[in-house]
């Protein structure tokens, strides 16, 4: 597929596709109820950290933690007392992560905030301008949280896997979906979905968050012939993606994530979805269901 019908395509499903309507339906919905920066920093963090599985399953979750923060996440993490505030958290779970997990999280946030004045800040100071993509500096990121000590949350310095599982890095394969989304949020001009705090990082060089929908529907498209995510798949992705817009090629992330969570795009072939669909022209699996069942 060249360029300019890739293009045409992809600009024609983000028109189509009701944002704020969306955004409801996102985990960026729980960030987006806050205005200070310092807020929207910790709760995104949390949000995508915790953003797997079914979306009122973690949603569920997210509601519990925030509110156990009292409306003020930023203050929340910075007054954080590992010891004080742990029993709040023992109830707290969601799949693999643990309440003690959750907390931990939040006192990683704390250190950082602490050590660096805001979670951008030390992003900051992990991006390097010649970095070919936010893959280098997430990895520098990372090294630097899991290098803070765990032990006033655990009793000792350890990282059990309900931890670890939300501190993946791109050099170990990993696609890094959760992570990749909350630097989308941070990273990409504010346009009702993400927020644009982090204006250091050029937008180009984000790498799209690979969930389950963005590897099934970029591959109807013939973006990439993977079948499994991972950071070689994502970054696969975002190179076409950037074809259609070089500047700010995860534009196209939200709207084509959401054609498959809205069930607009489902795992079984639709004539009446297919036929909806901004995409059935580019689309080998629409083309394939119109060529066998003309409309």
């Amino acid at each position: 597929m060249s360029p300019g019908p890739l293009r045409e395509a992809l600009e024609a499903l983000r028109r189509g596709t009701d944002l704020r309507a969306r955004v409801a339906e996102d985990p960026i919905a729980f960030p987006r109820r806050f205005r200070e920066p310092g807020d929207i920093e910790i709760a995104a963090w949390l949000a995508s950290s915790l953003a797997y599985g079914r979306v009122s399953l973690f949603s569920a979750a997210l509601e519990k933690v925030l509110e156990a923060m009292g409306g003020r996440p930023r203050r929340f993490v910075e007054r954080l007392d590992p010891v004080r505030d742990l029993p709040a958290f023992a109830p707290l779970y969601y799949r693999m992560n643990r309440g003690e997990d959750i907390a931990c999280l939040l006192y990683l946030m704390q250190q950082v905030v602490l050590r660096h004045g805001s979670v951008g800040g030390l992003f900051r100071e992990c991006w390097r301008d010649g970095d070919p993509d936010v893959g280098p500096a997430l990895d520098r990121f990372i090294d630097r949280v899991s290098a803070i000590d765990t032990s006033p949350v655990y009793g000792r310095d350890r990282r059990p896997y309900g931890l670890a599982q939300l501190l993946s890095r791109p050099s170990k394969g990993s696609s890094c979906k959760r992570l990749s989304m909350f630097l989308r949020w941070m990273i990409r001009p504010d346009d009702g979905v993400d927020f644009g705090l982090w204006t250091f990082v050029p937008p180009s060089k984000l790498v799209v968050p690979l969930d389950t929908h963005v590897l099934r529907i970029s591959r109807y498209l013939g973006l990439t012939r993977r079948r499994t995510g991972g950071w070689a798949a994502a970054q696969a992705v975002t190179r076409r993606l950037a074809e259609a817009d070089p500047e700010d090629p995860l534009k196209y992330d939200f709207p084509l994530c959401h054609l498959g969570i809205s069930g607009r795009c489902p795992l079984v072939r639709s004539a009446v979805c297919c036929r909806a669909c901004p995409l059935l022209r580019r689309c080998a699996r629409g083309r394939a269901l119109a060529r066998n069942r003309p409309w």
